[in-house]
């Protein structure tokens, strides 16, 4: 009867939600899952470590996977369940520290600046392990984010079902990151469609021409003419691994090449964007400023979104070109649709093809 159990309002979102997010892959979606487990194989696990998982965890095993393929997505697979603990005193442990209540404050304790600070000299290598031991009680690791960061769901006591983000290595103990893992995979896969999304989308990709080239190191500054449309413009694009000395010649761009690209201007340290807001509508039209590397972009806002997580975009519509031009990483900036911005900064582009 349990495998012929309806699937739980969870399990069907997240169907809902990967089938999407492979589409967006056409065929080569980079999250791939391991197989599912069977209820003989988690009842298995739960009795070695007398332990009970918390159902929505089950049903994922059950019905989605066992945990991904790489090591840098979430969620581990189960047999990576003791990964934060083992990875903090290099040895292997069994599991029955999972059915050992888990303490906020001894994990807190053991984690933070201030054990460094009052460390006893005399503290042994093997009372520091059982200290370490002792503050991932009921504990499984459920992501390993690198250089000792985790994030783990409780397993016993009374924050059992419970997620948390733990340094073990530098100092700053935990963090707490959600009241269950449905609720947490939810956030997290619908950032991966967001992402995904906001990659795919991000400013309209176009066609253009080359008119000149000048090369120095790895930037081409390119002189361009849109196809099909008289309006030339200039705009670098960073070429990696193709280092040419300024008056040189390369093969990878070169006057009459057509190119698929997208512009954008991004507020970096050696790049602040100076972002004016239009009242009056004007003509909005771009212009090369200076030599290189300085433009003033005019155009209206269109749409907007968030771009990689964190980091909020918006697509400006520039009339003269027809294109829109992503603007990235603007801070403290309240941005509407229909806005017109004057944006001083400098222009790149990401090219996506080159053909001749």
């Amino acid at each position: 009867m349990r495998d012929t159990a309806p699937k739980s309002a969870f399990i069907t979102k997240v169907e809902e939600m990967l089938d999407q997010y492979r589409s967006l892959y056409d065929g080569d979606c980079p999250y791939i899952l391991n197989d599912c487990l069977t209820w003989e194989q988690i009842e298995q696990f739960e009795a070695s470590a007398h332990i009970v998982l918390p159902q929505d965890y089950k049903d994922f095993l059950l019905h989605i996977g066992n945990g991904v393929q790489r090591a840098k997505q979430f969620p581990l697979s189960l047999s990576h369940a003791k990964d934060s603990l083992e990875s903090s005193i290099q040895k292997t442990v069994g599991l029955e520290y999972m059915s050992l209540p888990f303490s906020l404050e001894k994990c807190n304790s053991c984690f933070d600046d201030d054990f460094d600070e009052t460390e006893d000299d005399t503290v042994t290598d093997e009372a520091y392990d059982h200290m370490i031991i002792e503050a991932l009680h009921g504990t499984i690791t459920l992501h390993n984010d690198g250089c000792g960061y985790f994030i783990v769901m409780i397993v016993s006591g009374e924050l059992s079902g419970k997620l948390y983000y733990i340094d073990t290595a530098n100092g700053q103990g935990t963090r707490f990151v959600s009241d269950s893992f449905a609720e947490y995979y939810l956030k997290w896969l619908n950032q991966q469609l967001t992402r995904r999304l906001a990659y795919l989308k991000q400013n309209d990709k176009f066609d253009c021409v080359i008119t000149d080239v000048k090369l120095g190191g790895n930037v081409r500054d390119l002189h361009v003419r849109k196809m099909n449309h008289n309006f030339l413009f200039q705009f670098e694009y960073f070429c990696p691994n193709d280092f040419m000395l300024e008056g040189g010649y390369s093969e990878y761009t070169k006057v009459h090449d057509h190119l698929v690209v997208s512009l954008y201007m991004e507020h970096i340290s050696y790049s602040v964007l100076e972002v004016t807001h239009v009242d009056i509508h004007t003509e909005p039209s771009i212009t090369h400023v200076g030599e290189r590397s300085l433009h003033e972009v005019i155009g209206r806002v269109n749409r907007l979104f968030t771009h990689d997580i964190g980091g909020n975009c918006f697509p400006l519509y520039v009339e003269g070109l027809e294109q829109e031009i992503l603007i990235k990483g603007v801070k403290d900036l309240i941005v509407s649709v229909g806005d017109v911005y004057k944006i001083r900064g400098r222009l790149s582009g990401e090219v996506y093809r080159i053909t001749r």
